[in-house]
């Protein structure tokens, strides 16, 4: 009695077996249907276990953090580690050059040959000078100048590498060839003389003058990585593996960067703090004549915002809501297909 009730609220009524009809064209449809419970069920099983989803959120970056860690790896293929030349300042009044910077091995040069190959093993280190300002009286041995020269005729390249701490504010680090290097070069020892008495007379007149005809340095760059931090699966660097190749006349490369301070919560661990960021960037050519040295500017700002990414993933229970919602749903238009199917194919045989 009580079990013929509970029977009434079933949704599911059986029909007896002598009463149902099984045709060709409802196996093949019920075929389809099983392949395509298959396939979704693989697809939403593969979404689950498969790489985590990404959610950016923004916000007003509110961290006092004074520095931040800044990494570079560039090649300059036609520029020789001699003649090379770092130099960083900033908004602040913070400046700094690659050789008070190399002495807290911060900053490494390594050597390159034509084919783009290290030349030895060891890095490149800067010779000692006596340098001494005022009158400006420069101490370069010649042999040191020869040096240099050997390098632009074997056509040199070099390979920078390092890190700096920099302060969180606008700020630029460019490298280029010192007007001294460029005066340098191709002279002998008298002409080296006299080049360093007029540059001390231009200096006591105001009037510092770089040489004339600097068409013929080569700033071409391959940047292997700029970055601000520490990395994360989909973050924005754009200037990472970016080549620029001088082909007629040379000139000053400036990229702007705009650094975006970031978060990258994970599912499971610490949060990472690093920063992304964008970039426009600038050619100026430099014609013969004009008093500019080219070089590679690298120009950066702080963003106010925080962009903090969330890896994300369906909880168990989410992943049986779809399973049911996908593996219900094709039976459902199954159905739906194999009956109309039933009825055109019935019609069709009667007006037969």
């Amino acid at each position: 009695m009580r079990v013929g009730r509970i029977s009434k609220l079933s949704a599911y009524a059986r029909a007896e077996s002598h009463l149902v009809q099984r045709t060709g064209y409802g196996g093949l449809v019920t075929a389809c249907g099983c392949i395509l419970a298959l396939i979704l069920f693989w697809a939403e099983m593969h979404a689950f276990f498969g790489p985590t989803k990404l959610r950016t959120d923004l916000g007003v970056d509110l961290s006092r953090e004074e520095t931040l860690k800044m990494t570079f790896d560039i090649t300059f293929p036609a520029l020789p580690c001699a003649v090379l030349s770092l130099d960083v300042q900033d908004v602040s009044g913070e400046s700094g050059g690659d050789t008070s910077l190399a002495q807290d091995g911060e900053v490494h040069k390594y050597r390159l040959n034509p084919q783009g190959k290290r030349i030895g093993l060891s890095e490149y280190i800067p010779p000692k000078r006596d340098i001494r300002f005022g009158s400006f009286v420069l101490a370069r041995p010649m042999e040191e100048v020869n040096n240099m020269n050997q390098e632009m005729d074997a056509h040199e390249g070099c390979h920078v590498l390092g890190w700096l701490d920099v302060r969180r504010v606008a700020g630029n680090f460019h490298f280029t060839i010192h007007g001294q290097n460029f005066m340098m070069l191709k002279k002998t020892q008298q002409s080296i003389q006299e080049a360093i008495e007029h540059r001390a007379f231009n200096m006591e007149q105001g009037s510092l003058q770089i040489p004339t005809d600097t068409t013929g340095i080569n700033v071409s760059h391959h940047i292997h990585n700029i970055n601000f931090g520490p990395s994360f699966p989909g973050m924005a660097n754009s200037l990472n593996g970016y080549n620029r190749i001088v082909q007629e006349e040379s000139g000053t490369f400036k990229y702007f960067l705009k650094v975006v301070p970031s978060k990258y919560k994970k599912i499971v661990g610490r949060t990472m703090s690093t920063n992304q960021y964008s970039v426009t960037e600038y050619f100026q050519p430099v014609h013969k004549g004009e008093q500019k040295l080219p070089a590679v500017w690298f120009m950066y700002d702080m963003s106010p915002i925080l962009v903090t990414v969330h890896e994300a993933r369906f909880s168990l229970g989410h992943l049986l809501v779809r399973l049911c919602a996908v593996i219900g749903g094709v039976f459902a238009v199954t159905g739906m297909t194999d009956r109309a199917v039933h009825k055109i194919m019935t019609s069709v045989f009667k007006v037969a």
